[in-house]
């Protein structure tokens, strides 16, 4: 914490309260929650999976050797809540099961708070991320605010450092990371294998779900997409309401948690088991651009980098296609190709699917980073100026690549990407 300080000239006081609240639990109606999912960071720095918990981290070097501390605030124990719950991790527990320093009552934080934090002490605390405890925010606020002036002193984001650890995988996370991406894997392959043309993108999905859970995955990453013909063209298309016609492509883009840490994979493939011309012409540029962009990934890159390389390469392509002109400059060339290629070719990946966005896609790539290579192409129905013999067509690939000391890793190898690969495992798939 006093590292964090450094950076800050203008905190003031030798000692510093950080204050990393946990998630709470959401309601789709009365008395109906929906799944619990912990606040990534207060996950992160304490394993706790409880919801309606506060975190602080304390550091106090008033007395010359700074003190540092971790102290949890956990929901005290309630016997008709745990009868329709199951029971809490009580405060002796944290200690041992956690590691933490100490850990008291939730209703002891306000006069712990009161204890640790004077007028000149340095909080570090994201006001976005609110949680119920609505005492505690006011009780914060009173501690920050001048007396005259309504203008918060003294309180600093603790979150973008939480981020610059995070981007950086130790051995024990690369290694569950490999794990989710391997779930997701299989579970891809068996889906592809699964498909067939009058059947419902929802169905598709589902069975990417159940692959998932079936080898040890909590959750899915994020809510599928799984979006046949000019639907993938809809770039977050979530409702999965069409039916998957004969000579279709379908996409999906999908991955799953596995104990905190999430996979993200992108695959193409036609349901009825064999590219058209047009469909694999498209679908080989996207490829090459993923293959050429998985080179780039390395110590030293960076992902804005590598997005400014695959627009270049994408670009290209489409001129060999003659969707772009061939007399366009560098720049040009770039304006036409975010028509087809609206997104970013990545970002990190970790407990979060779009993981740690306090981390700039300019930072420099480091080994145990985990990222995503992603380009597509799409050639939406209502796209104006393009050849029509491509309309309807939306293509991405993607896969999750752990920076190593040497270069790079491809976690999600496993499920086939080359056209030709493809064609195969449908072709083999069974008839009922």
């Amino acid at each position: 914490m006093n590292k964090l300080s450094q950076t800050h000239p203008g905190t003031t006081g030798k000692n510093h309260v950080a204050i990393v609240p946990s998630a709470t639990t959401q309601y789709l109606s009365q008395d109906v929650p929906y799944t619990f999912r912990q606040n990534t960071d207060f996950l992160y720095l304490t394993g706790f999976h409880n919801p309606d918990a506060i975190l602080l981290l304390v550091s106090d070097s008033a007395k010359g050797l700074p003190d540092h501390k971790a102290v949890l605030f956990v929901q005290p124990q309630d016997s008709q809540w745990e009868l329709w719950n199951g029971p809490r991790c009580r405060a002796d527990d944290a200690v041992l099961i956690f590691g933490m320093d100490e850990a008291y009552s939730i209703d002891e934080l306000p006069s712990y708070f009161r204890k640790s934090c004077d007028n000149s002490c340095s909080v570090w605390f994201d006001q976005s991320l609110q949680t119920n405890h609505l005492d505690f925010y006011e009780l914060i606020n009173e501690k920050l605010l001048l007396s005259n002036e309504r203008s918060i002193k003294n309180l600093f984001s603790l979150r973008h450092h939480v981020h610059d650890v995070r981007v950086i995988k130790t051995s024990d996370e690369i290694e569950l990371m490999t794990k989710s991406a391997s779930i997701a894997s299989e579970a891809f392959i068996e889906t592809i294998r699964h498909g067939r043309s009058d059947m419902s993108e929802l169905e598709i999905g589902a069975k990417f779900e159940y692959e998932c859970k079936r080898r040890g995955a909590e959750r899915v990453a994020y809510p599928p997409v799984v979006a046949a013909g000019n639907r993938a063209n809809i770039l977050h298309y979530l409702t999965k309401t069409g039916i998957v016609c004969d000579g279709e492509l379908v996409l999906m883009d999908a991955g799953c948690e596995f104990h905190g840490y999430a996979s993200d994979i992108t695959r193409t493939w036609p349901i009825n088991g064999a590219f058209s011309k047009l469909q694999r012409e498209i679908y080989e540029a996207v490829l090459m651009t993923r293959d050429a962009c998985i080179q780039l990934v390395k110590p030293g890159a960076s992902l804005n980098a590598i997005h400014h390389s695959a627009e270049m390469i994408i670009g290209r392509a489409l001129q060999d296609l003659g969707v772009i002109k061939k007399e366009f400059g560098d720049v040009r060339l770039r304006n036409e190709v975010s028509r087809f290629f609206p997104h970013h070719v990545g970002h990190y990946l970790g407990m979060d699917t779009h993981d740690t966005p306090q981390v700039s896609r300019n930072a420099t790539l480091q080994p145990g980073m985990v990222v995503t290579i992603e380009p597509g192409l799409y050639f939406s129905n209502k796209l104006a100026n393009m050849p029509d013999r491509y309309k309807g067509i939306g293509i991405r690939i993607e896969d999750d690549v752990l920076v190593t000391e040497s270069g790079h890793k491809v976690l999600t190898e496993r499920v086939p990407s080359d056209p030709t690969r493809l064609e195969e495992m449908l072709s083999s798939r069974p008839t009922s």
